[in-house]
């Protein structure tokens, strides 16, 4: 009779357990069709796989607006770029005061700057792009942003273009398909999916970041560094190609809770092969590079994780 008790004690006791509601997280990411987007949902994978008490809603956002998103609450976590971050710690421009509540997560991987042009376009350099049609993700998105310093490195704004749409990767495939662009500009990992979709119906080359424009970008901002796009990854573009690159991290609220990020951080590091297999630009990455310090405070909950290691 006793056991009967114990055994009805310990099933209403799991099934109490069992039905406890999970922490519920909102991430911000991309738009659809951003190398971001598909990068935020192999991590909610990898969290809610490990850990069933806490839940992760994919958001779409861009590189400032999730800081915002961040700042003013709206959010729990975010993807990011280094470069942004470090400006909205500092209160660099665009950022009117420092952002005092975005902490570091973990690093993910490099995102290279990628100017795919038609090849009968006519475009060898930045300053040709005057009275080009060009596309690029919306404002508020650090590609544009980065955009705006680039084309002013070549002394141009985009009054000197012949047009500037402001779209989704996916709008952006279809109008270099259909020949009602010239060029793209984007800020993802390698390879990227757009150059290899576009490169299938139409000849492309990729524009380099000269040095001058290089020099520019760095004295904006330090975080930017050197990169090689090596030749053979797109169809048709057998050199490498000198570019620039900065990096891909998870951010968090730093009022977040300590053992909600721990184990979000446990995810990603245990996980990293998991989401190289579903983010090309990951599967370059190693536990190391997770862990690196990117200029702005680590969350605690991270930090913890990194230094049971």
């Amino acid at each position: 009779m006793h056991f009967k008790k114990f055994a009805i004690a310990t099933v209403t006791a799991l099934g109490l357990a069992s039905t406890a509601p999970a922490e519920t997280l909102t991430f911000v990411t991309s738009t659809p069709g951003g190398s971001w987007y598909p990068a935020g949902g192999a991590i909610k994978t990898a969290v809610e796989d490990l850990f069933d008490d806490i839940q992760i809603n994919i958001r779409p956002g861009g590189g400032l607006a999730n800081i915002k998103s961040i700042s003013l609450k709206k959010a729990d976590l975010g993807l990011s770029s280094t470069i942004s971050a470090v400006d909205a710690h500092l209160g660099n421009p665009p950022f009117d005061e420092p952002v005092t509540n975005i902490c570091n997560v973990a690093y993910l991987y490099p995102q290279v700057l990628q100017v795919p042009v038609r090849t009968d376009s006519g475009i060898e350099s930045f300053e040709d792009f005057a009275g080009k049609r060009f596309s690029v993700a919306p404002p508020g998105t650090t590609a544009e942003q980065i955009l705006r310093m680039v084309l002013e490195s070549a002394g141009l704004t985009y009054d000197d273009l012949d047009q500037i749409n402001f779209s989704s990767v996916s709008d952006q495939s279809n109008m270099m398909k259909d020949g009602q662009i010239d060029s793209v500009f984007l800020t993802t990992g390698v390879p990227a999916s757009l150059i290899m979709d576009v490169g299938s119906a139409r000849d492309l080359r990729l524009l380099p970041i000269s040095d001058e424009a290089f020099a520019f970008l760095k004295e904006k901002n330090a975080g930017f560094q050197r990169t090689t796009i090596p030749g053979g990854i797109y169809k048709g573009m057998d050199e490498p190609v000198q570019s620039a690159s900065f990096g891909t991290h998870v951010i968090a609220d730093c009022d977040l809770d300590e053992e909600v990020v721990y184990k979000i951080t446990k995810a990603i590091y245990e996980r990293l092969s998991d989401l190289g297999l579903a983010v090309a630009a990951l599967r370059n990455t190693t536990p190391e590079m997770v862990r690196q310090d990117v200029g702005i405070p680590q969350h605690r909950g991270s930090a913890k994780f990194f230094s049971e290691l």
